[in-house]
């Protein structure tokens, strides 16, 4: 597992780097307005596509980890009914955009946005599929091409495209920034798609139906999706309803750039759970616990280093994205701890949910979801970018401690204390 955990830490390393030179090359590629523009339509495409998965990613995990070494019946069936599910729902969303672009723009509160709403609505559609494709690369234990399809592709050609236009003194506006970002995600979904249609045991059913267990999984899968994402996004949604494009893109970065501090969680998750699932699946209980432990230790270790870093320089490091940037330094400290602690509370919300507890993990966000919400407006409208911050940091670390409090009464081991001891007979 540490060796599988190195080489996908790697390369989920580099994808948050490209992550974070993907923000460092929009600051210097276009003006912070735009940058605003462009992240709440991310925000946008990101909440949108995460609603039009059902909250399958999960449980096609689970699915397909329990069950990649036995006939794939049941692996094609649910795959093929969750990609017909996105399709339909993604068609919706694009009807909405096109028919009543000025109404949603100004629910957004961002109206410069309807111009460009048609093609934020194909974004659903392309994040979308990716999250599912690369969910099924994940449960197949193919951590790498996941990683790759989910993170990396798309923001390196973003990467390239923007620098290459810069080189050439093209200053690049909203649409044009957006065109670029989704044609990255279609390169991500066309090289999704072949590396898991590769795979002869790979088939799409048409006249597939949604089997008992998947429909029980996604009913409480949904839920914890949707007040996950208000967790994540509900910042820079109360900044597009209170602040100027600039706060929004001050704010926006801010977030992107505390992302690091977490990156070890995404990466170690690629690779523990699909075994968590797996072990589970045969009634190793004691194997379940041991992952988590060894999981808890590497992702404190590796992510105390990054967190040093941003609490002491917040300055220089927003000073990279210019120096009007640096206003958000203190923003970016209070989202580093709330990242922090998501890191150290360890796989929490995944081990609640490929245990067969998704009801329990459905109400722990349910929770910390109206929390997000309600602070992040109340604090943004109060006290701005630094509001944001706040709330964002709180709903996220409240969320993350109470679901391990939830692991540790359901599993029966406390995933915050990395230095406990497993039984002698485990």
């Amino acid at each position: 597992m540490l060796l599988k955990t190195i080489q996908v830490f790697t390369i989920r390393g580099f994808g948050s780097v490209a992550s974070f030179l993907v923000t460092l090359v929009l600051s210097h590629v276009t003006t912070p307005e735009r940058v605003g523009v462009f992240m709440i339509s991310l925000a946008v495409m990101h909440v949108l596509g995460g609603v039009a998965t059902i909250g399958s990613q999960t449980a096609l995990i689970k699915v397909v980890a329990s069950n990649v070494d036995k006939p794939w019946t049941r692996i094609n069936q649910d795959q093929s009914f969750v990609i017909k599910a996105v399709s339909l729902l993604s068609v919706l969303v694009m009807v909405l955009f096109l028919f009543f672009p000025e109404y949603i723009a100004k629910l957004i509160g961002e109206e410069a946005m309807s111009e460009i709403l048609s093609l934020v609505s194909f974004g659903v559609f392309l994040v979308a599929m990716i999250q599912v494709l690369a969910a099924l690369l994940i449960g197949k234990q193919k951590p790498i091409f996941g990683t790759l399809v989910q993170n990396v592709i798309s923001q390196v050609f973003f990467i390239v495209v923007c620098l290459i236009a810069s080189f050439n003194g093209l200053e690049l506006n909203s649409s044009q920034l957006l065109v670029i970002y989704l044609s990255g995600l279609f390169i991500s979904l066309v090289s999704g798609g072949l590396f898991w249609f590769s795979d002869e045991r790979a088939m799409f059913i048409y006249n597939s139906q949604i089997h008992p267990e998947l429909r029980n999984s996604v009913s409480a899968l949904f839920i914890i999706l949707l007040m996950g994402l208000c967790v994540q996004w509900a910042g820079q949604f109360a900044s597009a309803r209170f602040l100027d494009a600039k706060s929004i893109a001050y704010f926006s970065v801010a977030q992107r750039t505390a992302l690091l501090a977490s990156f070890v969680l995404i990466a170690v998750n690629l690779v523990v759970v699909p075994k968590i699932a797996a072990e589970f699946s045969k009634g190793r209980l004691e194997e379940v616990d041991r992952l988590s432990l060894t999981s808890s230790r590497l992702m404190v270790a590796l992510a105390i280093p990054v967190l040093i870093i941003m609490l002491l320089f917040p300055e220089f490091l927003m000073g990279l994205f210019g120096t009007d940037y640096k206003v958000a330094a203190e923003s970016l400290q209070v989202m580093a701890v709330g990242q922090f602690i998501n890191v150290i509370t360890g796989s929490v919300g995944y081990l609640l949910n490929v245990t067969g507890h998704e009801r329990d993990m459905r109400n722990v966000v349910i929770l910390s979801g109206v929390l997000a919400v309600i602070l992040a407006f109340t604090f943004t409208y109060l006290f701005g970018i630094l509001g944001a911050a706040y709330a964002t940091a709180i709903a996220l670390a409240s969320q993350n401690l109470i679901a391990a409090w939830m692991v540790k009464k359901r599993l029966g081991f406390n995933t915050l204390n990395i230095f406990r001891r497993l039984d002698v007979h485990q």
